[in-house]
């Protein structure tokens, strides 16, 4: 037994009562495996809730089958018992990231426990959790997890796992992808999961106004080092005025790689209320997530991020200048 898998024995063993939260701005990993966690505590004979700081999605909502997944605003909403919770964070290492809910939860809960696959430079924290970087999703981790304890993955459960594995591997494009990979997800849909329908709701079901968000977003692009590197923004100001997804503006980050010879994008992006945020995408050896930890946040090697406390166009033109450092 690894170290990993005898510290989550230890949590699961000193605690009956869980809260279950991923990251804010929630995607279609960090759901999944809320989802599916979710149901394997309560084969566990656990009690257990998921309480998140954003709302789920448009593209997402059809996991949710049990319309579990429960925005939480006050403490009004907190079992009267929440003393005697513990709290499973998924999908971030970082626990000040699963957002307003921090606030609400920090200090009434008795511990945390990680379970992550984003790169981090603490190695205690790497220690004392569940953190497996090299993994090509944290559904990824949480199916090991269910397999490990020998526990039912029921249609609902293999869906939504099923799903943050081709949300985070990039429809299994993505460099972790491997053939473990693979295997879980033929797994997966010998238990009934539809490709095509899943893809379908991440990929064919965006609205109008975010396809118009998305254009807008497209239309700031910059194009620098002779087109080896993408950089665009996405405002407060385009989202008010198409009303479009600020979620599924994100995924726009991803375009520049269908274009030959890009190595680097940049997507600076604000929603209507919230901090600056940096998104980096890359090819090949360039590292992000270095460059990610650096400035307070974490991810992959190739796909990493953080918060800055700039101004939006300071925050730009900063991180412009970070990446450039790559083709120099």
């Amino acid at each position: 037994m690894n170290n990993s898998i005898r510290m989550l024995d230890e949590f699961l063993s000193r605690n009956d009562k869980f809260i279950v939260s991923t990251h804010e701005s929630p995607d279609a990993d960090g759901l999944g495996c809320e989802i599916a966690f979710l149901d394997f505590l309560r084969q566990m004979g656990k009690t257990a809730i998921i309480l998140n700081s954003d709302p789920v999605p448009e593209i997402c909502r059809f996991l949710d089958i049990d319309n579990e997944l429960t925005v939480l605003e006050d403490e009004s909403q907190l079992p009267p018992d929440i003393h005697e919770y513990a709290q499973f964070v998924l999908d971030t290492n970082d626990y000040n990231n699963i957002g307003s809910a921090y606030k609400i939860l920090g200090n009434k809960i008795k511990e945390y426990f990680i379970i992550d696959h984003h790169q981090d430079s603490d190695q205690s924290k790497i220690d004392i959790n569940f953190i497996k970087v090299d993994a090509a999703s944290a559904s990824e981790i949480i199916y090991g997890i269910i397999k490990h304890y020998n526990k039912e993955i029921t249609f609902k459960m293999a869906q939504a796992l099923y799903t943050g594995i081709v949300f985070d591997t990039g429809s299994f494009r993505y460099p972790k992808t491997t053939s473990e990979t693979f295997m879980i997800a033929s797994h997966l849909v010998s238990l009934g999961v539809d490709p095509f329908k899943v893809y379908e709701h991440l990929y064919e079901s965006n609205s109008l106004s975010s396809f118009q968000l998305r254009g807008r977003i497209l239309a700031s692009m910059e194009i620098l080092e002779d087109g080896k590197m993408i950089s665009m923004k996405l405002t407060p100001e385009m989202v008010a005025e198409t009303h479009g997804s600020f979620s599924e503006g994100e995924s726009t980050i991803n375009a520049p790689f269908t274009v030959k010879g890009v190595a680097a994008s940049l997507l600076v992006k604000q929603d209507t209320e919230g901090p600056v945020k940096i998104s980096m995408r890359t090819k090949g050896n360039l590292d992000v997530a270095a460059l990610a930890i650096k400035n307070g946040g974490g991810g992959h090697k190739n796909a990493a991020g953080y918060k800055s406390q700039l101004p939006f166009d300071e925050a730009y033109e900063r991180a412009v200048k970070d990446m450039k450092e790559f083709f120099k």
